[in-house]
């Protein structure tokens, strides 16, 4: 199976105050560490705001500048999903979820089964990023507007088009404000 990578990152901080990106955990910046999890799979960066500071970090990936960035997540999301519009599925991945391992997407993708609208990490029952969805939910995604993702869809399906997987708490912790990092700057998954 073809699966995509989108990784967003166009989001403005505005509870970080700035971009949170660039914030260094283990001397590297969250972006770096978050596209390091995904090294191995086809992968594409949406970036937004920061996209004149992000671009020299990012020489060698493939990026797409969101110009309509201040709509929303849904706006990321879309464009991620038309530059993989053939592909069966896409994985969903925040930029500022550094925390994921290597071992949840492997468990993540490894779910992933013709029945599966989509795949939801979990953590001890609490549901988490990154979201693989399938191409099915493609042109319903693509109907979104505003800052909304997928889950406004996928809160509307039934469970049994719904695939879940158990996974480490990395898939819960994403870096919101500056006391996150403070306080997530010694934790290792």
């Amino acid at each position: 199976m073809n699966i995509g990578v989108i990784i967003l990152a166009a989001g403005e901080g505005k509870r970080f105050g700035g971009d949170k990106l660039f914030a260094k955990i283990d001397n590297i910046p969250i972006i770096m560490r978050t596209i390091g999890i995904y090294e191995d799979l086809e992968k594409v960066i949406i970036v937004g705001k920061y996209v004149n500071e992000l671009l020299p970090l990012l020489m060698d990936q493939i990026v797409i500048y969101n110009p309509f960035w201040k709509e929303g997540i849904s706006t990321s999301i879309k464009l991620g999903l038309r530059f993989f519009k053939d592909y069966d599925a896409v994985l969903v991945a925040l930029g500022d979820m550094p925390f994921v391992t290597k071992d949840d997407v492997n468990k993540i993708i490894s779910a992933f089964k013709p029945s599966c609208k989509a795949v939801i990490p979990t953590h001890k029952g609490e549901k988490g990023n990154p979201v693989l969805i399938s191409k099915s939910l493609f042109d319903e995604i693509e109907k979104l507007r505003g800052d909304v993702g997928a889950k406004v869809i996928l809160n509307k399906m039934r469970m049994e088009e719904l695939c879940f997987v158990e996974c480490s708490e990395g898939v819960l912790i994403d870096i919101d404000k500056k006391e996150d990092l403070m306080r997530l700057g010694n934790f290792h998954p």
